[in-house]
């Protein structure tokens, strides 16, 4: 769940702690995913035990969620409408919702995030004009960018997701070979963004806009019927159900850039970044020395200071100095020093350290070809409404991985 997200999310379930909206009701969570673990983490936070996450996957019947059982939807068949409340955090609200009526369920359902913006199920005059209005902001950034590069085949990263956009850029010219493109612009949400975006090509060939501009932009192309441009993402616009495919049908995080995003062939490789930068080392780190830990990820519940902790120690007992990447207001890891690098030196960075570990995150797909050790920490959860964990989804092959469930082990490293 990214920033923008989680701060819609705790803004709804606080307006209704402040209301008392759950007291004296038993309180379930539709849909078993990362979102629907921070759901869980805030209301238990906030002395509300859930009952119980549905989903409709039988691979995630057995499994537990701090102390909360996952079970399948019918078990709504038990509470009425003034004993119960559901929260939906998923993309396939609408769907959810649905599925609970016909089983029978008349109480309250709360849409805690809107994932989807661009469907809204109203056909009041006031949504409409709004999203009218909406089409037309997003025509006018087009018709902007069309001015500046009136023919270069438009490559839109919609989500400000730094490893999305690495996938989406290793794959892009394999793509414009099939298709015969000779030019590109790169259109992404955020600095982060735009940095790895120029881990691959020229910055003047990257536009930079924020996420508001970003949602109207992919509304307008879809309705205009852009066709010089692709949506670089393998689920959104959320209209092509490629999530539901996966239901049924496994493929890793970078097959679907190969296959679904792009429609590459199996032996289609990724190409190599090739405009990295040298680390510039202003804070003198010892080369080989180093531990560089990331605790950070927007996907990801952030692990306990427990385990973290265990790392640390592990390795200052060993004399090797330890920092934690950090950007913006993020804070260092107790018994670290921080750092914060250039997207496009941390390769070179984590080589000169010697080691990385860090929670499965964008930065660790930035990291693919850094040769140096990396240890990946998952969570043991599965990825969004699939039967597939997130240790097998986002798997990085040449990385040495830790699975959260193994955090009351004694840590080896």
């Amino acid at each position: 769940m990214d920033s923008q997200h989680k701060t819609e999310m705790i803004r709804v379930l606080d307006t209704r702690l402040k209301s008392r909206s759950f007291d004296g009701r038993a309180v379930l969570i539709f849909g078993h995913c990362n979102a629907s673990e921070e759901i869980a983490d805030f209301l238990l936070a906030h002395k509300i035990n859930p009952v119980a996450i549905l989903d409709n996957s039988i691979a995630k019947h057995s499994h537990m969620y701090r102390n909360i059982p996952v079970t399948p939807p019918r078990l709504i068949q038990s509470y009425t409408y003034e004993n119960s409340v559901v929260l939906i955090a998923t993309r396939f609200y609408a769907d959810m919702a649905a599925q609970l009526r016909q089983l029978g369920y008349v109480g309250e359902i709360v849409q805690v995030v809107e994932y989807n913006s661009f469907s809204e199920y109203s056909l009041s005059d006031e949504t409409i004009k709004r999203k009218t209005e909406r089409m037309q902001r997003g025509i006018e950034t087009l018709k902007q960018i069309r001015e500046r590069y009136p023919a270069e085949h438009l490559v839109i990263c919609p989500n400000n997701a730094l490893g999305d956009v690495y996938w989406a850029m290793s794959f892009l010219p394999a793509y414009c070979e099939k298709h015969s493109i000779c030019k590109v612009v790169i259109v992404v949400i955020g600095n982060g963004c735009r940095q790895v975006a120029g881990m691959f090509c020229a910055e003047n060939s990257i536009i930079m806009i924020n996420s508001c501009e970003m949602d109207e932009l992919v509304q307008a192309v879809i309705y205009n019927r852009e066709v010089n441009c692709v949506i670089a993402h393998h689920d959104r616009p959320y209209t092509d159900n490629i999530i539901k495919w996966l239901d049924k049908h496994f493929l890793s995080f970078i097959d679907y850039y190969r296959y679904a995003v792009f429609g590459l062939s199996k032996g289609t490789q990724p190409v190599l970044p090739n405009r990295l930068e040298s680390f510039e080392n202003h804070r003198q780190i010892p080369g080989s020395q180093t531990v560089i830990l990331s605790p950070y990820a927007k996907s990801v519940v952030d692990l306990p200071d427990s385990f973290w902790n265990k790392i640390v120690d592990e390795y200052s007992r060993k004399g090797l100095y330890l920092y934690t990447n950090i950007v913006g207001d993020e804070k260092p890891i107790n018994g670290t020093l921080p750092l914060s690098v250039p997207i496009r030196q941390m390769c070179s960075a984590a080589e000169h350290a010697g080691t990385f570990i860090g929670v499965r995150s964008g930065l660790c797909d930035v990291l693919n070809t850094a040769n140096c050790r990396k240890v990946v920490v998952f969570p043991d959860c599965y990825y969004s409404t699939t039967p597939y964990k997130v240790a097998d989804f986002f798997a990085l092959p040449g990385w040495e991985s830790i699975i959260r469930k193994q955090m009351n082990r004694p840590l080896a490293f």
